[in-house]
């Protein structure tokens, strides 16, 4: 009806249609072509060594001959008393650590807001960043200095108060690691959190303060609620840190004599170079990225239930 009313117009808008219909394939096509070296990247350095310890993880082994097993590694896991054993310390962090960090972080970074345009405030920044920007295996060493019974720079303290047993045991060492963990990354949370904080519009607390709403009434009223998905992907990025966590446990045990079930990530790494139970380590592997994908999951879908309830 439309074409025999306005005949030049519908063939018009025929013909243009079914330009720009080619033109939206040719842009689709010229997308997939720049993602394919991406994909590629992603396929060959991600799913290809996946696919390849889960293949691994079905086999048994015996010196350098290996022979399908099925499940097997698998069962075992999940029947080895010293894998579960392995998850206090991660469950320690988890509880401790990343609360601890993520209040902590928010503390810096509301400060540093308040600074925000005076003389000293980059300064202040730069140095909550800088532990960051350090490897985790030499932050642990440089702890791991001072905590050594013959070169910690305590030592001369220590002795005029009469101390004279061991700096670093097996029993504290869950706290040098917490202390080295919050270190080296507290300042960078804040930091993300300091970000998020001045993109709030002005005008959320510019009405409270007329109201007579005080900064810190302000802060954790208004500003903290409204980057709380900020701060959710920041819990669940440590928690998965604290259940993989590998550097500071490690580098500690040439001070002290650790368990090699230690960490999760410790007694995959002993079973398959100290041990050479490499199928063994990797049905290990896999389960622990199972269980620290279903916590993230649990912790995700929460804070999204909770959002969309509000």
């Amino acid at each position: 009806m439309e074409g025999r009313l306005f005949p030049s117009s519908y063939q018009k808008l025929k013909h243009g249609g079914g330009f720009f219909l080619k033109k939206r394939k040719l842009d689709s096509v010229k997308a997939y072509v720049f993602l394919s070296p991406f994909l590629f990247f992603f396929s060959f350095m991600v799913l290809y060594p996946i696919i390849k310890g889960f293949d691994l993880s079905l086999k048994g082994q015996r010196g350098a001959r290996m022979w399908y097993v099925g499940f097997d590694n698998y069962a075992k896991v999940l029947t080895d008393p010293k894998f579960w054993e392995s998850f206090k310390i991660p469950a320690y962090l988890l509880l401790v650590q990343v609360p601890l960090m993520i209040f902590c972080a928010i503390l810096i970074a509301l400060l540093l807001e308040k600074v925000e345009g005076r003389k000293g405030a980059t300064f202040f920044r730069l140095v909550y960043y800088i532990p960051s920007t350090i490897p985790a295996i030499v932050a642990a060493i440089i702890w791991g200095y001072m905590f050594s019974d013959s070169m910690s720079p305590f030592l001369p303290i220590l002795n005029l108060v009469g101390f004279s047993g061991k700096l670093l045991t097996r029993e504290i060492v869950p706290l040098v690691m917490l202390i080295i963990i919050l270190w080296q990354l507290t300042g960078y949370t804040a930091i993300m959190i300091y970000s998020s904080l001045l993109s709030i519009p002005k005008e959320y607390t510019e009405a409270a303060t007329l109201d007579g709403a005080g900064y810190w009434q302000i802060a954790f009223r208004i500003k903290v609620p409204i980057i709380k998905d900020m701060l959710i992907t920041l819990f669940i990025f440590n928690a998965i840190g604290a259940l993989q966590v590998f550097n500071e446990p490690w580098m500690l045990g040439g001070l002290v004599v650790l368990p090699t079930n230690y960490t999760p990530a410790m007694y995959i790494y002993n079973s398959a170079f100290a041990h050479g139970r490499f199928t063994y380590a990797a049905a290990m592997g896999l389960i622990l990225a199972a269980i620290t994908f279903l916590i993230s999951f649990y912790f995700l879908k929460s804070a999204t239930k909770e959002m969309f309830t509000e």
